[in-house]
């Protein structure tokens, strides 16, 4: 029996990965951008008091946190004094001259600051910041 139209080939299908490629491209370089701001997402908002001649710390640091109730918080959870001098004794294990952050509340009591100064530098610390607010 004739047929009417010719019999075409088939051909094998193929998976095109280049627009593969750039997609994948594009989504690890977005989860390396927002990993960036991901690092210190348990911090508890705090109003800071504001000066005008901060600096800017740039990389990574150890950050305390001293609530208006004064209780001193370490990645979104109250640690207590003798916790903070093993903390510190542990990130100071690999270089001595790491950065520590206190952000106080501004409501906060001179000598509370003071007393957490004290054990972080007691315990090892020589880079201490205290946090603010630009103007």
């Amino acid at each position: 029996m004739k047929k009417l139209l010719p019999e075409r080939k088939r051909e094998k299908p193929q998976i095109i990965v280049t627009n593969l490629i750039d997609v994948i491209l594009l989504l690890v370089f977005f989860f390396m951008v927002t990993s960036t701001f991901a690092r210190d997402s348990k911090k508890l908002p705090i109003d800071l008091p504001r000066a005008s001649s901060g600096v800017l710390i740039e990389g990574e640091t150890l950050t305390f946190q001293v609530t208006a109730e004064k209780k001193v918080m370490l990645r979104g959870e109250q640690i207590f004094t003798e916790a903070v001098d093993q903390k510190v004794r542990e990130y100071l294990a690999e270089d001595p001259n790491r950065a520590i952050l206190i952000e106080a509340d501004k409501t906060v009591d001179y000598g509370t600051v003071i007393q957490l100064l004290d054990v972080v530098r007691t315990a090892g610390g020589s880079n201490l910041g205290l946090s603010t607010r630009g103007k």
